[in-house]
């Protein structure tokens, strides 16, 4: 993500303003992310590299206090000087890496801000693209499906962990283990035919490297690998058959 702390820093944090019962608030359209949108990169808290949601996310972060003026209004009982407080806070994390609605909200409440002005400040990010948990889970996907050869199930509980919904990271898993590149994706066992071939390639250099073992102990030794990272059992068993049949020669 291109966006540099100390720029941000400069930039007067806008009045934050909610629609409630105390105030009148503007309708006001929320910038739509269209399901397209490239995503740029950031790092996750790990230090791991993953996409953030569209490629104006560092302009909205330093463009929130642009086109609006401050107001005097306090907004459901929450004082201007902890609304600016609570959106800079949150300007400042999601400069640094990215987030999930529900880690964001953490940070914020472990800084002891008010929870309804956390979650004032929450629900605006929402609405303007800044924080979108459908983006983060594909992104975290998919990062950790290239890099570290992480199957659906640890994926999924790494992101039930970090707060997702159920559903979003279904979603999320679908569309980086089913839909690939859209070339030769008929799913087999829950993932395309792309996706089953990459996987076993790196299943390949786990067999080749357990050669000296006895059959038994190297099939063993594949099947901890697949299934550690979080592959079903009807993966690893198309997966370990695959190898067997092809290495029968050598046996």
């Amino acid at each position: 993500m291109q966006v540099r702390a100390r720029e941000l820093q400069n930039v007067s944090i806008r009045v934050l303003r909610t629609e409630c019962k105390c105030v009148t608030a503007k309708n006001r359209q929320p910038r739509r992310l269209s399901s397209d949108e490239p995503l740029t990169h950031g790092k996750d808290d790990d230090g791991s590299a993953v996409e953030y949601m569209g490629k104006h996310f560092g302009d909205e972060l330093g463009q929130l206090s642009l086109g609006e003026e401050e107001s005097d209004d306090v907004v459901c009982g929450i004082s201007e000087s902890i609304a600016r407080d609570v959106e800079k806070a949150a300007v400042d994390l999601l400069a640094s890496r990215a987030f999930t609605v529900s880690e964001l909200r953490k940070k914020l409440r472990a800084k002891k801000f008010p929870d309804n002005a956390v979650d004032s400040v929450v629900a605006n990010f929402k609405s303007r693209g800044l924080l979108n948990d459908g983006y983060y889970a594909e992104s975290f996907s998919r990062s950790r499906w290239l890099s570290s050869t992480w199957g659906p199930r640890r994926i999924k509980q790494a992101l039930l962990q970090k707060g997702v919904p159920d559903g979003v990271v279904d979603e999320a898993t679908r569309r980086v283990f089913q839909d690939g590149d859209g070339h030769s994706n008929h799913a087999t066992h829950g993932i395309s035919q792309d996706s089953m071939d990459r996987l076993f390639a790196h299943a390949a250099k786990q067999w080749q490297r357990g050669l000296l073992l006895p059959p038994d102990n190297r099939r063993a030794r594949v099947v901890r690998w697949l299934q550690y990272r979080g592959f079903s059992w009807a993966v690893t068993n198309a997966i370990v058959r695959k190898l067997e049949a092809q290495h029968l020669p050598e046996d």
